[in-house]
């Protein structure tokens, strides 16, 4: 829900942390499927890559989110 307002309000949505890592990469990270729907929904970068080159996907597959794997994957 706070994802979807602070997008809604403009917030950008492909911003980069120091690591090179976007929200969409944290959130599939930890496992937060709905704000990883969110993201994709509001047009996130699916292939962006942080500094050791890992995409949302690695990052959601290295921690075992399979539901996230499969929303990445569509």
């Amino acid at each position: 829900e706070v994802a979807k307002v602070l997008l809604d309000k403009g917030a950008s949505i492909d911003v980069m942390t120091k690591c090179k890592e976007t929200a969409l990469h944290t959130a599939a990270e930890k496992g937060h499927l709905e704000v990883v729907k969110v993201l994709l929904d509001k047009g996130a970068t699916i292939d962006s890559q942080a500094s050791r080159n890992q995409t949302a996907l690695h990052m959601a597959a290295e921690k075992g989110h399979f539901e996230v794997v499969k929303v990445l994957l569509d």
